[in-house]
């Protein structure tokens, strides 16, 4: 065990909201002072410092935060601040019932796939699972890179993404620290260009569309097909979590001894359930 990871549990253990109660004399046998825990998606931005004290100051005192980094955040390893710790895919996924999802520098490639319902990543999936189960998501837009030279069309592209996650009850704020937009109720704005919060919109009432038969259509869910594994021989020297998720599902992927293969994607491909082979010199 090397003294990274011993340094990693012992900040995680420390950071537990029932073991500082109990630190600090406030702990209850009810457990009445414990925090509950949110899930703070993380994506790669060059100003990580201001990203993660904001979101402990915005957050931090009611919440007790649990960050999950992208492949590229688990590359920079920024220093997190006192109260937060990371937490690996498998740890986000066997939790079912985050009181809060916080995604502080959401990205216009996360923003479209949310939307789109992608989940092919890990902080896709857990947007995903988030709104299927009606968690409460508060999404920033501050880093889509949208600007005054952005072509309209283009502009109402990423707008009408936007619309849609407020269509499915998450809150979309402009900025992370711009004014009252982390203090104060979301109120309306035109959603992406304003540094305050964006209201979300009521999703439309429809009656479901009626069939052939003049009975309303029901949504049939199709259970899949077991196929024979599928064989992959990956050859790069870094095996990252955008790779984990381009294989098939239920598949063998062969890889090199020299392969460097990181923690995020080996937590997919168990996810993922795909097999993952070392390959001989000789051969598999």
């Amino acid at each position: 065990m090397n003294e990274e990871l011993i340094n990693q549990i012992v900040r995680r253990i420390l950071s537990d909201a029932s073991l500082q109660g109990l630190l600090q004399g406030s702990g209850t046998s009810e457990g009445n002072n414990v925090k509950s825990e949110a899930l703070v998606l993380l994506n790669y931005v060059p100003d990580f410092q201001r990203v993660l004290s904001t979101v402990q100051q915005r957050w931090g005192e009611s919440f007790t935060l649990r960050v999950l980094p992208s492949d590229q955040v688990y590359m920079a390893k920024p220093e997190l601040p006192e109260g937060m710790c990371w937490i690996t895919v498998e740890e986000a996924m066997a939790k079912a019932d985050w009181s809060k999802i916080i995604l502080p520098s959401c990205s216009a490639n996360t923003l479209a796939k949310a939307a789109l319902g992608i989940r092919d990543n890990p902080i896709c999936e857990m947007i995903g699972r988030g709104i299927s189960r009606g968690c409460s998501i508060e999404l920033v837009t501050e880093y889509l890179g949208l600007t005054d030279q952005t072509p309209p069309a283009y502009r109402e592209l990423y707008e009408g993404y936007i619309q849609k996650l407020q269509s499915y009850g998450v809150t979309v704020w402009g900025n992370l620290a711009g004014g009252q937009a982390l203090t104060g109720q979301p109120v309306q704005a035109q959603p992406g260009l304003s540094n305050q919060p964006i209201q979300p919109s009521q999703p439309s009432q429809s009656s479901p569309q009626p069939s052939a038969a003049g009975e309303p259509r029901q949504q049939i869910f199709h259970s899949e097909s077991v196929s024979p594994r599928d064989e992959v021989r990956f050859t790069k020297k870094f095996l990252g979590d955008k790779q984990a998720y381009g294989f098939p599902e239920g598949a063998t992927v062969y890889v090199r001894p020299e392969t460097v293969i990181s923690p995020l994607a080996r937590d997919t491909l168990r996810m993922r359930r795909i097999e993952l082979c070392m390959e001989k010199e000789e051969g598999r």
